[in-house]
């Protein structure tokens, strides 16, 4: 085996290139941000989800969501108090929500893991399950506990330190996520850990040592699966971050040739396009988007551009839109209290409640992405002094995300 040394932040992330078993590479992101003034959803970018034991084993990697639902449930059926198979099929779930963005998948999840907690509070399996779903709904203060539990019943579980990896993120403990992600990669380099790799050398600013890693994840994944796809347009909105469009573009037509009509995919070809001037080109991949799944984040790209258009009649439905479905999300368990104070300060919308929100979570989770909204909103607002301060915390790292890097610019004019 090639080993490798990856670093973020100083610290080393070693690798290297492994056969993996794709059935325990699945996701659970809910997209990436697609317009100029998108969420700040930085869990979307990290949420790659190894199903339990239980479900793994059933599984050819190849399945979609509604027949993996299936044979959870024909399993379950055979063994219905087996706490590890209600979180795999609680791990079904999820993984239709990928597929479908259908909120209340996740509270048939959250039954299903209330009762296998019930049952073995400390099971791996249930725990990793868990934190997935903690994730999922932005509750990253839970989806920490529960990567911990996880972690002490097998600390040679690579899913456990990914749960790890992705709540110290969103809690903004980077030496801690860095730590686990690089125990997540000792443990088995493959797309789960090389991504979460990218993604911390990423916010650390190193956009060619993230570009490496995300070309690793790629060809670490099985050709034609959503999870291949799915990094392959991470990569593309890496190259994008660097203003290299040729290689974003074709980045995002190979995760095209993986999946058929991958959505994600779309909206990162609306971004290119875009770039280059052709906005209603964009407008109109980012509504084809819109339509084949309702990810708010495609919703809120058809905003930007439609103002950007002087089409502001449609522009305004695109912001009720986001809104009713933010909403919804939060009805189903998602917390999406801070993303949508940045929308709001976006768009000039209530901005005294996004401040209020935007300090509400900085107080509990001071990650760089949150402090970049805090700043946002409290320029907005009109508190210069500490929308400037806010914005220097949010790039203490070296992040670089040109959305993030025309803020502070911004706040700093």
């Amino acid at each position: 085996m090639t080993t490798t040394s990856f670093t973020a932040g100083g610290r080393k992330l070693p690798g290297g290139r492994v056969a993996i078993r794709r059935a325990a590479l699945w996701l659970l992101a809910f997209g990436v941000c697609v317009g100029a003034f998108s969420l700040v959803l930085a869990a979307t970018r990290t949420d790659i989800v190894d199903v339990p034991a239980a479900l793994e084993r059933l599984l050819d990697p190849r399945t979609d969501g509604e027949k993996t639902i299936a044979l959870a449930q024909a399993k379950l059926a055979s063994a219905p108090n087996d706490p590890r198979l209600m979180a795999g099929l609680a791990s079904a779930y999820l993984l239709r929500v990928r597929e479908t963005y259908e909120p209340s998948l996740y509270a048939k999840a959250a039954e299903l893991l209330d009762r296998a907690a019930a049952l073995a509070p400390t099971d791996p399996d249930v725990a990793i399950s868990f934190g997935n779903l903690a994730l999922s709904r932005h509750d990253f203060v839970a989806a920490l506990r529960w990567g911990l539990v996880a972690q002490a019943a097998a600390p040679a579980r690579p899913a456990a330190y990914g749960v790890l990896t992705d709540a110290y993120v969103e809690l903004g403990r980077y030496p801690e996520a860095v730590d686990a992600a690089q125990r997540m990669v000792d443990l088995r380099p493959d797309l789960a850990s090389y991504s979460r790799v990218s993604y911390l050398r990423e916010l650390h600013g190193d956009l060619a040592g993230a570009i490496d890693a995300m070309r690793r994840a790629v060809e670490a994944g099985a050709p034609r699966t959503e999870g291949t796809a799915w990094s392959e347009v991470q990569l593309g909105n890496l190259y994008l971050a660097e203003n290299d469009l040729e290689a974003a573009e074709r980045a995002y037509d190979n995760a095209l040739q993986r999946v058929d009509g991958y959505v994600f995919a779309l909206a990162g070809q609306a971004k290119v396009r875009a770039a280059r001037g052709d906005l209603a080109g964009a407008a109109a991949l980012d509504t084809q988007a819109a339509q084949r799944l309702p990810v708010p984040d495609f919703v809120i790209a058809l905003a930007d551009l439609h103002g950007r258009l002087g089409d502001s009649v449609r522009a305004r439905q695109d912001v009720e839109l986001v809104t009713a479905m933010e909403l919804l999300l939060k009805a189903n368990g998602v917390r999406t209290d801070v993303d949508l104070a940045l929308f709001d300060a976006d768009h000039d919308l209530r901005l005294d409640e996004a401040l209020a929100t935007a300090r509400a979570e900085y107080a509990t989770r001071p990650s760089v992405t949150v402090a970049m909204t805090l700043a946002w909103t409290e320029y907005k607002t009109g508190d210069l002094t500490s929308a400037r301060a806010h914005a220097a915390e949010a790039l203490r790292l070296g992040w670089r995300d040109p959305v993030a890097l025309a803020r502070a610019a911004t706040i700093a004019r």
